[in-house]
Parts: C-alpha cells; sequence; structure tokens
C-alpha cells in the first residue's frame, strides 16, 4: 500500500465546504458558518496525530482522482471485515479516524477500517438541493463507492461478505443512499444523527435485505428529529430529510419486518445530563436482517460517547451529546453478526 498519494491533482478541488447553518435556538441563530474554521485536509495529512495508523490510497472513478485511508490490524489472518466510516459534513477522513476509534476497535476485534474522504468535504447524498450539488460539484459518489467496495473486495485480507457502514450526519444521509442502491455490497449499516434525505423517499427501492442500526437525538437542531429543513433555518438550501420515526418505518417496511420490536432502556450513565436513551429492535425481518434504533431523548448533533470535546461553538450550533453509550462500540456490535 502507498504511504503517501498525488495530491496535486486532488487538493485543489478539496476547497472549504459550507458549514451547517444555525439552529432555530437564539443563541445559535446569531452564528453563522463563518463562526467555525474552515477544514483542511492538507493539514490534517500533515498532522502525525491525525495520521497515525493511517495509510493513504487513491482511486480513480467518477471521471475524478479521490482518496481514502485505511487501517488493518496487526495480524496476518485473512477474510477480515471492513468498516467504512463515512466523515460527516465539513469534515476530514482523518479527523473521523481519531474521533470513531475504529483503529482501536479494529486491532482489538480483527477488522480492517476504511476513512474515504468527500469531494469539498461533503457527500451528495440525495437531498440534492441546487447549493448542495453546487457545493459538491455533482459527485457520483454512488459510483466512488462502488469503485471502493470493489477494490477494497480484491485485497487478500478482506471477507468481500463482511463490508460495513457506518457514518453521521452528512455521512449517515449518504448511508441511506447507499443502503438504497447498493445493498448487494454491503453486510450492514449503521447511521448516526441522519434521517432519510426527501427525495429517496420514492426512489428507493433496496433490492436485497439490509440490517441498519440508526441512532438519532429528539432535540437534535440541525437534521430535526420530526423532519424538515436540514441545518435550522439558514439561508442555504440544504435540503429536506423525513422525520426520524417515518425513516425507521421505512426501513421495517423495505426489510420485510414482522411484528412487534424488542424494547430496551440503556443505563442513564449521566442522570445530571437530562438525557435518556431507549433502544427498539425489530428481529422477525428478511433474510435474517434486524432493523434497530436508538431514540436519543434530549440529545442533539453528535456521535454518542464520542463528541466529548465537541468546541463549545459546535455545541451551541449542534446541541449536547449524550455519553450514555459509545456509538462506535454499539455500531460494531451490532454489525459484527451480520453477513452477505
Amino acid at each position: 500500500m502507498k504511504n503517501r498519494s498525488r495530491l496535486s491533482g486532488i487538493l485543489p478541488c478539496l476547497l472549504p465546504a459550507l458549514l451547517l447553518m444555525s439552529s432555530t435556538n437564539t443563541v445559535a441563530q446569531s452564528l453563522d458558518r463563518a463562526s467555525l474554521p474552515p477544514p483542511s485536509l492538507a493539514a490534517d495529512i500533515a498532522n502525525p496525530r491525525l495520521m497515525e495508523g493511517l495509510t493513504q490510497r487513491e482511486l480513480r472513478a467518477g471521471g475524478s482522482e479521490r482518496i481514502y485511508f485505511i487501517h488493518a490490524p496487526p495480524t496476518e489472518a485473512r477474510n477480515l471485515p471492513v468498516v467504512i466510516a463515512l466523515h460527516g459534513g465539513n469534515g476530514t477522513a482523518p479527523r473521523r479516524a481519531r474521533q470513531m476509534g475504529f483503529n482501536d476497535i479494529g486491532d482489538r476485534e480483527g477488522f480492517i477500517a476504511v476513512y474515504p474522504q468527500g469531494v469539498n468535504y461533503g457527500w451528495n447524498d440525495g437531498r440534492a438541493s441546487p447549493d448542495m450539488l453546487r457545493r459538491l460539484e455533482n459527485t457520483d459518489d454512488v459510483a466512488f463507492f462502488r469503485a471502493l467496495i470493489g477494490e477494497l473486495r480484491a485485497l487478500p485480507q478482506v471477507d468481500p461478505r463482511r463490508i460495513y457502514l457506518v457514518g453521521g450526519s452528512n455521512g449517515g444521509m449518504m448511508i441511506h443512499r447507499l443502503a438504497c442502491e447498493m445493498t448487494d455490497l454491503i453486510a450492514g449499516a449503521v447511521v448516526m444523527v441522519a434521517s432519510l434525505p426527501e427525495p429517496l423517499q420514492g426512489s428507493c427501492k433496496p433490492n436485497q435485505a439490509v440490517p441498519i442500526l440508526m441512532m438519532n437525538g429528539t432535540a437534535d437542531p440541525l437534521v430535526p428529529y420530526a423532519g424538515g429543513p436540514v441545518g435550522g433555518r439558514g439561508q442555504i438550501d440544504q435540503g429536506r430529510v423525513l422525520p426520524a420515526e417515518e425513516t425507521l418505518r421505512f426501513w421495517v417496511r423495505a426489510n420485510g419486518c414482522l411484528g412487534d420490536p424488542e424494547l430496551r432502556t440503556l443505563p442513564d450513565r449521566d442522570p445530571e445530563d437530562g438525557m435518556t436513551t431507549e433502544g427498539r429492535t425489530w428481529k422477525s425481518c428478511r433474510d435474517g436482517v434486524e432493523v434497530a434504533f436508538l431514540r436519543m431523548n434530549g440529545a442533539g448533533h453528535g456521535l454518542p460517547g464520542r463528541s466529548r470535546n465537541k468546541a463549545a461553538l459546535a455545541e451551541e450550533l449542534g446541541g449536547r451529546s449524550t455519553n450514555d453509550f459509545d456509538s462506535s462500540e454499539e455500531a460494531w456490535a451490532f454489525l459484527k453478526r451480520f453477513s452477505r
């Protein structure tokens, strides 16, 4: 594997993306996308702390050069699972690798972690608003992920029947789209703080059942639990999403799940924060898949257990995150039971 990629043709197109607009609360309405520092993939690649354990690779897909980062556990074993972790809007792959901790979990559990980089720091997730399409240069990200998974499946270390997707926010919406359009290539998906983009409601027709776990906060101001415009009441059209509960019903129907879900209440590890988590799991679904949902009562727009060091300004924009569970550990515990 290459340790360095030819960035000369790639970095010029990775310009700072439009940041998420403010939430509907008074404090956040006074903020705008210039309030947060713009991302820099080049700076993150030059940061040894962020790049620790990562190998940078490149591939050509959809007529353009794309890059991703890979971490393999210290083992000579073959047929390893793969977890592909997507960053959110305005994010970078190295930072997502550091935040989600899949390198360490993969070393412990024996899977390969992969972190793709979106064009202009985002993903063409199907919301299809004019502003988003301009920013993302109308990129064919479905073609990119097909090429990426095809390249990964060809590696002798990889089990092609156990390739999983995990992501939050814009990355989570992209996973909804991929679960709609390429279920033949993925063995399971975990979506955090993201709901199904409205335009996909009519076009999403998965040709196979797919295990899926969703995690949504009821107080998320950026991807509203009740559905509607993404990013609050900003002037930039970032598209719309279905309500979280409607998204859940969509996947229950798409996967042919029957009967009532199993219920659970997660331990309230911080009673002072006013947040609790309730779980629902449908286990009687087509082809042995499951649909699971974690409703994070009072939680905002952050990865559970992985946003402890969120900047104060980002918390004002997106709300607080629950620490009642670790989203990355929960994701792997769900995914590892399934294969394609």
